[in-house]
């Protein structure tokens, strides 16, 4: 979805990129006619006409050629190019070809409009603008309390309340406010509503900041999108509300359905600085993490070695110098110390010695979640597969000092039957973003995750792409056609770096009254059949069979359907 922050950024690269006063040499439309896009012969009035500006209001953009302009909406998909060398893949939706440069949009709606209204629509509403820097607190408190008996989930991406809120800000912004998005707006305190409005200006901000430098907005999700609640772990409702019936993700546990039940000074904050990373505010050197804070790999064996250690804990090798270099402005994004990073020291960490070939080697293995650990319920596999590092350690050991005790021949013989660890390896820190310890299985004989578990657990266990040796990612076929709705595995990698692997997901998946291989559906209403599975006949509404049948024991969607 393009939000407001991602129209700002197009209309940055517009102007720095578009000169103005370029006369118009062709505006056409490549895409197929539909009511809101009837415009193909009526592009002609723009020809010869002189470039003036682009602006942005929320999710619209404004290109301004003199006394006409045309307003840009990028909906779900939409992108921009400009001057692109490689014009391979779908074709444009429009085409604006300048003097010396060409534009071209992708999946969007155009319609043309008259420069002074464009003009006098984005003075108006310049400070209810999210992404704008003339945004206006207490005019956007003053908009959200007059919408009284309206739920914040529809107030929020009402357009003419807050433009350029889209449905990830939405979801991410009531996940800070601690609301539930079915409340109204009559129910809040004046301080909940200034607090929901700076909630969502700080969400807005971490957005505009992660897709400008190119990092991952995703890692910053509690709930959007997320099987799990980031904050306290629990289930996350996803489910159609609104008057819209856009989709919409909450956790029962962190968001209330009784404002008065919500206090705000106890909620966690993760925002506190976005207003340095929007401004450019530098002076303050303690919102950076330093160099002596940051994890270093040793240049002998490798091992990555944390950050408070002055050698390497397997060589022992003294930790490399790094020259001293001025502090870049603005600093790099990823030393950024956002709430999700903890530069703090581990709360569980386990040490195993164990012996190698230049000496005593450490293997350090650390949980970095900040969840506590539940006693009263069955340990975890982690902390199952961690004890038993601990105990074969142990029993190692005990056996190494029986054989060079014990002189007889029984102790001897049993010293020769321990594998010796002299040649092996120096064991480096598990990786704890792919698997392993503390992540998801990284084996291929890891045990596959039972029905209990939830309705992301898989009969069939996860195919592992052929070129990569990585778990597949559970994709939905979306492209119109008799497929449609169908689920497959995909490499994981990102675009780019992806196999050709493709395997059907639904091949043991029953057949309808029609014959027809059935599709799994989730049940997206409020209720206590949230979140499940269900096979319904493939074809089109009108056309189906009344089959029904609950999945129970079948693979949940990896991706919830779109918003």
């Amino acid at each position: 979805m393009v939000e407001g922050p991602g129209c700002a950024l197009n209309g940055e690269k517009l102007r720095a990129r578009v000169r103005k006063g370029q006369t118009v040499v062709d505006v056409r439309e490549a895409g197929p006619a539909t009511p809101t896009n009837n415009n193909r012969g009526s592009f002609q009035i723009f020809s010869g006409c002189s470039f003036t500006g682009v602006e942005t209001l929320g999710k619209e953009l404004f290109l301004y050629f003199g006394q006409r302009a045309l307003r840009i909406h990028f909906g779900m998909n939409g992108s921009m190019r400009i001057n692109p060398t490689d014009q391979t893949g779908s074709p444009p939706s429009l085409v604006v070809q300048l003097a010396d440069d060409t534009v071209y949009f992708y999946d969007s709606t155009v319609e043309i409009r008259v420069t002074e209204d464009c003009e006098q629509r984005a003075r108006e509403m310049r400070g209810l603008d999210v992404c704008s820097a003339k945004f206006s607190f207490p005019r956007a408190e003053e908009a959200v309390s007059r919408q009284g008996g309206r739920m914040l989930c529809d107030v929020l991406l009402d357009q003419a309340v807050l433009p350029g809120v889209g449905n990830i800000i939405k979801n991410e912004a009531l996940f800070d406010s601690g609301l539930h998005p079915a409340v109204k707006v009559e129910w809040l305190t004046a301080e909940q509503v200034r607090h929901l409005v700076k909630m969502t200006r700080d969400f807005t901000l971490l957005f505009y900041k992660c897709r400008k430098s190119g990092a991952a907005l995703h890692k910053h999700y509690k709930v959007y999108r997320r099987p799990r609640c980031g904050q306290c772990g629990g289930n996350i409702t996803a489910c159609r509300l609104g008057v819209n019936s856009r989709m919409t993700y909450f956790c029962r546990h962190c968001q209330s359905g009784d404002p008065s039940q919500v206090n705000i000074g106890k909620l966690p904050s993760r925002n506190s600085l976005i207003s340095w990373a929007y401004h450019g505010d530098t002076s303050n050197s303690d919102l950076v993490a330093k160099r002596e804070e940051e994890e270093w790999a040793c240049n002998l064996c490798t091992l990555i070695n944390r950050p408070i250690s002055k050698s390497c804990e397997a060589c022992l090798t003294p930790r490399p110098k790094v020259a001293t270099e001025p502090d870049p402005a603005p600093p790099s994004s990823s030393l950024i110390r956002y709430p999700c990073q903890s530069f703090s020291r581990p709360q569980r960490e386990l040490k195993l010695n164990r012996r190698a070939a230049f000496g005593a080697a450490t293997l350090v293995i650390t949980d970095l979640s900040t969840k506590p650990a539940d006693m009263s319920s069955p340990p975890s596999s982690a902390g199952c597969h961690l004890n038993s590092l601990a105990v074969d350690n142990r029993r190692h050991g005990s056996q190494e000092k029986k054989g060079r005790n014990d002189s007889t021949k029984e102790g001897r013989a049993a010293s020769k039957r321990d594998p010796p660890d002299s040649c092996d390896r120096p064991h480096k820190k598990m990786r704890l973003d792919r698997g392993g310890v503390f992540g998801s299985p990284a084996r291929a004989d890891a045990v596959p995750p039972t029905a209990a578990q939830g309705t992301a657990a898989s009969s069939p266990s996860v195919p592992r792409c052929a070129s990569h040796r990585r778990p597949c990612l559970l994709r939905v076929v979306n492209k119109d056609g008799e497929n449609r709705g169908r689920q497959f595995y995909a490499c994981s990698l990102p675009r780019e770096k992806q196999c050709k692997f493709f395997q059907w997901a639904d091949l043991h998946f029953p057949a309808c009254n029609h014959g027809r291989r059935c599709l799994m559906r989730t049940v997206l209403k409020l209720g206590p059949n949230n979140g499940r599975n269900f096979y319904v006949c493939p074809l089109k509404q009108g056309k189906q069979c009344g089959f029904f049948l609950w999945a129970e024991h079948g693979p949940g969607l990896g991706i919830l359907p779109g918003c």
